[in-house]
């Protein structure tokens, strides 16, 4: 669920009506979100179908790892990435409230959740270096049919599975703020 009561990110102490992240229907909150999220933890890459090579060097770099195994840590397989029934339903909402008839078709093509981390819509195919071993969040008992999950991930998550100086500008680990 989206933390509230923090003041970490823009619009994350309210939910609207529906009970969604103010961020699923708000654009210019999320584009702030999302800027804190480039910002802070080089979210990225822009375009996830190009090579994008300098990207993951760094990431790799800065996760004291390959590029290859930097590839394979993505936001469709951390632990912050919300891809429930409920939080589609308020994405869907949010995009149809900007007139998009096609909202589903885009979260679809775009394999868009909600990072819980640093509350934005975000792409699945994206990183940064908040990630978080063991996810998506998904609807309990689901399968998650994205193939982003990759074997060996573990399903309990440690507060030194995201990236410390991440944790430091966040004022303490995601997981404690979790609870």
């Amino acid at each position: 669920m989206p933390r509230m009561n923090e003041d970490v990110m823009e619009g994350e102490d309210a939910e609207d009506g529906d009970g969604c992240p103010v961020a699923t229907g708000d654009l210019t909150i999320n584009l702030q979100n999302r800027g804190k999220a480039i910002d802070k933890a080089d979210y990225g890459p822009m375009d996830p179908n190009l090579p994008n090579r300098d990207y993951w060097k760094r990431m790799g770099d800065r996760w004291d790892d390959s590029p290859e195994n930097a590839k394979k840590m993505l936001c469709g397989n951390c632990s912050a990435f919300n891809k429930t029934e409920k939080m589609l339903d308020c994405i869907e909402e949010g995009l149809s409230d900007d007139r998009m008839d096609d909202a589903m078709e885009v979260i679809k093509a775009g394999d868009i959740g909600f990072c819980e981390i640093f509350d934005f819509k975000c792409a699945a195919k994206r990183t940064c270096a908040a990630w978080i071993v063991g996810g998506p969040i998904t609807d309990e008992g689901d399968e998650d049919d994205d193939g982003l999950e990759g074997e060996g991930y573990e399903e309990d998550m440690e507060d030194e599975d995201m990236d410390p100086r991440i944790e430091d500008e966040m004022g303490g680990s995601y997981e404690k703020k979790r609870r």
